[in-house]
């Protein structure tokens, strides 16, 4: 799991934009104001990284104005930008045809909030931004997003839009027509949405963003000079950038070893030693990893001895004032609220593709036998990041599982009568339905499962003290 700061990611998102001319020499960039509540940052953090562009040579600043472009692409830099998107076209293929099993569910639900004041303002912004589709485009997807208050979602956002680059939204290169289309798209979904028909308005989204993208690799393509074969450059989703401690990581990794019982309750984990040798990181880093999960309730470090599983029956709540604890278990709720919203369709698409769940089936069963069925969801999610037909819905559930895995430590407040029997009916119906190949069946009880899961977290980590406006 790469790390990034979010500077990066908004680096790389205005550079690239200059360098492939989308931003001319002497057009503004977005004011501080606005780049803040695009991408969820501070004013600092825009501004470090207006700093670094300065001293690059991209822009140049001046007291309350936004920055100014003195960068001017040459030929070399066209060569390098067809390049660039050569190199990401299995990825890219891969995000048309599968990004909306993600984002679908999320426009639709934005599409579905919106009033005749919304969509007014709306269309006053689109006004606004005609001389630059890519505004618009970007609305759509950031207000939809933002309106969820999950940042995790945001961020996914972010990074899919750094790996396209909003290419078919670049002027040159004789690709004006996408500008023209992009214009008509976002009409033909206000009017629809003015008709309250929001399933037809993500409908549209969908394909729109198939096509478009499709027909700009396909022109990049006939422009480029064959030389030697360019190498793929595959989606990641870069997360833990609010504390970029390689621990995070690690200890993420160790929690799936307990959670495949790769690590039994009650072991010992490997000698902090042994830890940095395994993961290529110093004995600091290792005793930080371990320091870490004591304090998530995870291990518990015995002198002398080593750090050792805690067992469930045994274990007691993290300590919420922690700062790094808390965020951890926000991130944990965050991609719960991303599972719950997006599983069904991931579900039916994972499914659909394979001849078998018989592994599923086996770790379902054994979670009903050993009374662990509150593992069902993540369970789950975890079996269609390993097994979905699409490198991007792999990546982002092999991420979302691992962020699961930061509410470990809660599994014991699940444990009220009423919620065994919840979990434990829940997942006897989901084997059925995997036994009955009945994929739509299974799809919609998960989905079921992961928001009645997602409310009862919401309540648990009130309970322990989290403020309840940092909660989605």
């Amino acid at each position: 799991m790469q790390i990034t700061k979010m500077t990066e990611i908004i680096y790389d998102y205005f550079t690239s934009r200059i360098k492939f001319g989308y931003f001319k020499k002497g057009e503004r960039l977005p004011s501080i104001p606005n780049i803040r509540k695009q991408f969820g940052v501070s004013a600092l953090t825009v501004r470090t990284v207006l700093k670094q562009m300065k001293e690059e040579g991209y822009i140049e600043t001046t007291e309350r104005t936004p920055a100014t472009v003195i960068f001017q692409p040459d030929e070399q830099s066209e060569q390098q930008y067809i390049e660039y998107f050569l190199s990401h076209k299995d990825g890219m293929d891969d995000i048309c045809r599968s990004s909306d099993i993600i984002f679908g569910p999320i426009i639709q639900l934005y599409f579905q909030k919106q009033d005749k004041a919304s969509l007014k303002r709306m269309q006053s912004k689109l006004r606004k931004a005609s001389s630059h589709t890519v505004k618009p485009i970007i609305m759509f997807y950031a207000d939809a997003i933002q309106s969820l208050n999950n940042s995790l979602i945001l961020n996914l956002h972010w990074e899919m839009a750094r790996y396209l680059s909003i290419p078919y939204l670049r002027p040159p290169l004789n690709f004006e027509d996408s500008n023209a289309q992009a214009m008509d798209h976002i009409r033909q979904i206000l009017q629809l949405l003015v008709t309250n028909q929001a399933g037809q308005a993500a409908r549209e989204t969908e394909l729109f963003n198939e096509g478009v993208i499709y027909q700009f690799l396909k022109r990049l393509e006939s422009l480029y000079t064959p030389g030697e074969p360019i190498g793929q450059i595959p989606f990641h989703w870069h997360i833990y950038r609010e504390h970029p401690q390689l621990c995070y990581t690690i200890a993420a990794e160790i929690m799936s070893k307990v959670d495949r019982q790769v690590y039994e309750q009650g072991e010992f984990l490997p000698s902090c030693k042994a830890l940095s040798i395994e993961y290529g990181v110093s004995f600091i880093t290792a005793r930080r990893t371990v320091s870490l999960l004591n304090e998530m309730c995870i291990t518990e470090s015995l002198n002398g001895i080593g750090a050792r599983i805690i067992s469930e029956s045994s274990s007691a709540s993290p300590d919420l004032q922690h700062p790094q604890i808390q965020r951890a278990l926000s991130l944990f709720l965050q991609s719960l609220h991303l599972g719950s919203l997006t599983c069904k369709n991931a579900a039916i698409h994972t499914l659909s593709s394979l001849e078998s769940f018989q592994s599923l089936e086996h770790e379902i069963q054994s979670l009903i036998n050993t009374e662990k069925t509150y593992f069902t969801g993540g369970t789950c999610l975890r079996f269609i990041g390993d097994n979905s037909p699409s490198p991007f819905i792999k990546e982002v559930y092999k991420q979302v599982y691992h962020l699961l895995l930061w509410g470990y430590s809660l599994h014991r407040f699940y444990k009220t009568p009423e919620n065994i029997n919840y979990y434990e009916t829940s997942s006897i119906k989901l084997l059925e339905n995997l036994q009955n190949r009945d994929i739509e069946a299974f799809a919609d009880l998960l989905s079921e499962l992961l928001s009645s899961g997602l409310n009862t977290t919401r309540d648990i980590l009130i309970q322990l003290g989290i403020n309840e406006k940092e909660l989605i």
